[in-house]
């Protein structure tokens, strides 16, 4: 006889984001797998003894979302409690912000302080915090001064000088230590190994075992908390590889994390080096490929585009030359030589690309990389992360050699407005992630919040990919370039489960696939088109559950 099931969910509608059977009223599983989907009696009368029944009363059951570019990593180290989070979401202003730095001084005299997630652009009465000032408001000890994005970094002096940071030290490979006129470092870092440099000055102490054990189980539940259940972590260090397979052996592991590790020049150059495959669902914790940074961000100018950024005072404020084009950080021989390296060891690569001149770069690196055997480059699928600037055309070519793309919508939702009026125009920010064209190019797109960099939330990015909506002025940016509620769904759940090869498993319910579930308040596909602009109030999760295993409830 067959096992009874060890929960059934009853009671409301079951979206199983399967298309030849969208719906269902009722799902058993055990074991952390779906056992059975189908009408509410069918399903009851798989039922034993010990069995649970949860009653939906209503509420919608859907596949557990997926993150298909977060840094849930980088979130335990920079804003897990008691960090000093002075994101924009959180902390609006400069004034707010230089409050919380002397706060953080002041509670922990000589400690070396870390402060993160500045906006120039949308705290709009903060100074950039130059060497100077930061040395006003930290004389005695080491304070960093990380931007939102995660591309820049500001140093006061001590800081500097405890991560030896001089005139003599050469910039790593795909960032750079800013310097003055006459050569020294002004205390400003851009991009990935000169910010970490400075990170490790001010957040050392969180790489404890008891800490950083603690932080991940924050950074986990917080991901349950909106109803995710696998994160991409895009941007892993591979020194934090077994504290990561620690979190995922703890019996209460809230999140099934895959990473994909810095792809940097001296792993590319290891010949012993060799991807191992890619970890069944079972698993909570695998690796899935490398990353690059083929540029930064449009917030600090860095970006490669073949249109100009605004001159006016926003662009001055972040420190733009007039019209400026930034250079990427690999030159096209460089990221053409890196792709080639991780790609003969067998790893999928994940390259972040705002610019529509990178795009181009990056691209031509992956055709490089997959000359001998383009069939075995489409197998890998590699992918284009962010995507900002790109144009249908780039996506039609993208899609045509098997490379695939996810967007990051919070652009449109927290910075539509900046993009149209200070950084370029209206017409390139009705254009930015344009995940319309994105998607009539053929492209399984993914949806995704960049970790830390705006607020975790996958109905956030729906919500927005349906509207196209900055909610600070109500602005619309781009109205060609909206999905379908259907679309939407599927660019957080069954999309990048594919992009992570783990679409036989998760992002799906299907009998045999895994019991990965979030709870809705109330059906998406109920909320009217003329409701969207309120989306997540219509609906929000209510709980999560791995592997059949509850990991949050309201």
């Amino acid at each position: 006889m067959k096992q009874a099931p060890e929960l059934i969910f009853v009671g409301g509608p079951v979206l199983t984001m399967d298309p030849e059977h969208p719906r269902a009223e009722a799902l058993a599983a055990r074991a952390g797998v779906i056992t059975a989907i189908g009408g509410r009696d069918e399903v009851l009368a798989l039922r034993g003894p010990g069995t649970q029944v949860v009653d939906l009363a209503g509420q919608a059951l859907m596949p557990g979302f997926v993150e298909a570019h977060g840094h849930p990593t980088t979130m335990a180290l920079a804003i897990a409690p008691p960090a000093v989070d002075v994101r924009p979401f959180t902390v609006p202003t400069g004034e707010a912000v230089h409050a919380r730095i002397r706060e953080a001084v002041a509670a922990a005299p000589g400690e070396p302080v870390a402060v993160y997630g500045i906006d120039l652009l949308l705290q709009r009465d903060l100074p950039l915090p130059t060497r100077e000032l930061l040395d006003e408001l930290c004389p005695d000890a080491p304070l960093v001064v990380f931007t939102a994005s995660g591309h820049a970094a500001y140093a006061n002096t001590a800081a500097l000088r405890a991560a030896r940071i001089t005139r003599d030290t050469p910039d790593p490979a795909g960032a750079r230590f800013v310097r003055d006129a006459d050569g020294e470092p002004t205390g400003e870092a851009q991009e990935g190994a000169a910010v970490e440099a400075f990170m490790w000055v001010v957040a050392g102490d969180r790489l404890q075992p008891a800490k950083l054990a603690a932080a991940l189980e924050w950074s986990y539940a917080e991901h349950a908390r909106v109803g995710i259940t696998t994160a991409a972590d895009l941007a892993t260090e591979p020194g934090l590889l077994a504290a990561l397979r620690a979190a995922a052996a703890h019996p209460r592991a809230a999140l099934r994390v895959r990473s994909y590790l810095i792809g940097t020049p001296e792993l590319a150059a290891d010949p012993e080096r060799r991807f191992s495959g890619h970890a069944p669902a079972a698993e909570l914790f695998g690796i899935s490929g490398m990353k690059l940074w083929a540029e930064g961000t449009a917030w600090q100018g860095t970006i490669a585009t073949s249109f100009p950024f605004q001159d006016n005072e926003a662009t001055r404020r972040i420190g733009l030359d007039p019209c400026a084009h930034a250079p990427m950080n690999y030159s096209p021989d460089q990221l053409a030589e890196l792709a080639a390296a991780f790609t003969a060891q067998g790893y999928p690569m994940a390259c972040h690309v705002h610019g529509d001149v990178t795009f181009d770069a990056v691209l031509d690196a992956y055709a490089e990389a997959g000359a001998d055997d383009p069939e075995r480059l489409r197998a890998m699928r590699p992918r284009m992360e962010h995507c900002g600037a790109v144009t249908p055309d780039q996506y039609r070519r993208a899609a045509a050699m098997g490379a695939t793309v996810s967007l990051f919508m919070d652009h449109i939702r927290w910075w539509g407005d900046v993009l149209a009026d200070d950084l370029f125009t209206p017409r390139i920010a009705e254009r930015w992630m344009a995940v319309r064209s994105a998607w009539d190019a053929g492209h399984r797109v993914s949806l995704h919040n960049d970790g830390m960099c705006s607020p975790t939330d996958p109905l956030a990015s729906v919500a927005t990919a349906l509207t196209r909506r900055t909610p600070a002025s109500g602005r619309v940016h781009g109205t060609t370039e909206r999905l379908t509620i259907d679309e939407a769904l599927r660019a957080v759940t069954t999309n990048p489960a594919w992009q992570l090869h783990l679409e036989d498993e998760i992002g799906m319910l299907r009998p045999g696939m895994r019991a990965d579930l979030a709870v809705l308040t109330q059906d998406p596909y109920a909320v009217p088109a003329e409701r969207y602009e309120r989306f997540q109030e219509e609906v929000a999760v209510s709980a999560t559950y791995l592997g059949g295993r509850p990991t949050w409830t309201a």
